[in-house]
């Protein structure tokens, strides 16, 4: 299931790659209605699936790893590019993609796929949940580093190939993460599930979010909670 999720969310995220190179991307509208649902799985997934389940497991080790997840992504989005604009929300002048920028989108990536990989922790419905809501926001990624690469100079093909490289690395962190898992004690596991459930409230929270706000379509309202009944769903249907 880890490794039929982790190929998903690759093609998600060329998906939306291809897109942009194919057909200059999407509507701004589009895009904030795709994150708002996005943003309400990313939510609902991480309180009502991976932080219960590492509360059962130890509460302080929980909370430790979702601080340290606080605290990693908040300095890696200090070196991506995407965190010095405001992506699809306004216009976004990229001069330069550096080494440091780069470096930081592909461990987002990586930090994808180990996401996916611990969701299935729990168990099968958690895990569906959580690689759901992987998956719809990378596409969303894809989208946003073409046009970041294209808008820095970068040519078509440099960007296909940058795309193809941040794409690998969400399977890779999966492929990682998921023998890892079965072998670790109970307080590592609730540690390693706060990273998990911390990195979804801070990308939903502090990255979806506050763009959304910029958009001004009100659409956005009523598409942000259908991603709390999507998981709260699968959660029935699923047992």
């Amino acid at each position: 299931m880890v490794t039929l999720f982790s190929a998903i969310a690759v093609v998600f995220t060329l998906a939306g790659a291809g897109a942009v190179l194919r057909f200059g991307g999407f509507s701004r509208t589009f895009l904030a209605r795709a994150l708002a649902y996005a943003a309400g799985v990313l939510i609902a997934a991480a309180l009502l699936d991976i932080l219960p389940a590492g509360s059962a497991l130890s509460p302080q080790a929980l909370s430790y790893g979702a601080l340290a997840a606080l605290l990693a992504l908040f300095t890696l989005e200090t070196f991506a590019a995407h965190s010095a604009c405001s992506e699809f929300m306004e216009d976004c002048h990229v001069h330069h993609v550096g080494a440091a920028a780069f470096a930081a989108m592909g461990l987002h990536s990586l930090l994808d796929g180990f996401n996916i990989a611990v969701g299935f922790t729990p168990g099968t419905v958690a895990g569906v949940n959580v690689a759901l809501g992987v998956i719809l926001h990378k596409f969303a990624d894809g989208v946003t580093l073409v046009s970041l690469l294209l808008h820095s100079g970068k040519t078509r093909g440099e960007a296909l190939k940058y795309s193809l490289w941040l794409a690998a690395a969400t399977p890779a962190g999966a492929l990682l993460a998921a023998p890892l898992i079965r072998t670790i004690p109970p307080g590592a596991e609730a540690f390693i599930l706060g990273l998990s459930g911390g990195s979804f409230l801070y990308i939903a929270m502090a990255d979806i979010l506050p763009r959304l706000h910029k958009s001004y379509d009100r659409l956005t309202a009523l598409v942000f909670p259908l991603g709390f009944a999507t998981v709260i769903l699968i959660h029935f249907f699923g047992g």
